[in-house]
């Protein structure tokens, strides 16, 4: 079934990527366009789906048990695991989210909600697989987790910056709340999910908490559905470096920018 399934999944990837490079190679990237921004998208989960049936973490999400007897009748299993969804649900829910300046996109819960779900799904499973691979590398427990969180310490900042947040996110930061966000949420969610995988390999709660973040996060940013027009303003802005990244939003002034009001001091929008 996950090989017919993975074939599937590949052929859609076939599609997907013909379709980008026949019609939308070369856009122009400084206005949004939500179509262009799910097609792209959805490359991106196909790989990751890809990957992680051929190394075997997709398997392991779908015949291993959510918890074992052994771990629903330990104290720690049960204490760490609320404590991995609590973070989560503070972290993006809360944190990320009040610090995401949405500009004037309207919510479409159900469509952000669904996006969320295919993004948190298919990067969870690519994190799983980067785990499964190191691990076939022999080292302790623990020389796993440490090379998984410098591999995904490294491609994490970079895939957003260079890619991600270009071509695929509609604008959502400014450079104040890349750091806040990357400090409060990122990098511990990181290391949270790493040691709770690599104490108990409980496979579903790595993958599903990476879900709620996603789906929190396409909440926060109110991530469009592909029908609607393409943006007529142009907030986002890239560094003049080689491979440019994308700095954020930068107000002219934050503390009276309509857009910005998680600014300490913030006065009001300029009337």
């Amino acid at each position: 079934m996950l090989d017919l399934f993975a074939i599937g999944i590949a052929l859609m990837l076939v599609v997907l990527a013909a379709t980008y490079v026949v019609r939308f190679r070369g856009h122009p990237w400084d206005i949004y366009y939500p179509k262009l921004a799910w097609l792209r998208a959805g490359i991106y989960f196909c790989c990751c789906y890809l990957l992680s049936w051929w190394t075997g973490a997709m398997e392991l999400l779908v015949t291993s048990p959510i918890a074992t007897a052994r771990q629903l009748a330990d104290p720690g299993w049960q204490l760490f695991t609320a404590g991995v969804y609590l973070f989560i649900l503070v972290a993006y829910s809360g944190v990320w989210s009040y610090f995401t300046p949405v500009f004037e996109r309207k919510s479409n819960r159900l469509v952000s909600a669904f996006f969320g779900f295919l993004w948190g799904s298919s990067s969870g499973q690519l994190f799983l697989s980067i785990w499964l691979l190191v691990g076939q590398a022999g080292m302790p427990a623990w020389g796993t987790w440490i090379v998984t969180f410098l591999i995904l310490g490294a491609w994490q900042p970079n895939w957003h910056s260079i890619y991600w947040d270009h071509y695929i996110a509609p604008e959502h930061d400014t450079p104040m709340t890349q750091k806040i966000k990357a400090l409060g949420c990122h990098i511990p969610n990181l290391a949270i999910g790493l040691t709770h995988l690599t104490m108990y390999e409980s496979y579903f709660v790595f993958v599903s908490a990476q879900v709620i973040a996603c789906v929190s996060a396409a909440l926060g940013m109110r991530y469009p559905a592909p029908w609607v027009a393409p943006s007529a303003l142009d907030y986002a802005r890239r560094s003049s470096g080689r491979p440019p990244r994308c700095t954020g939003y930068i107000p002219e002034d934050p503390l009276t920018d309509k857009y910005t009001p998680f600014y300490p001091g913030w006065r009001g929008p300029v009337r």
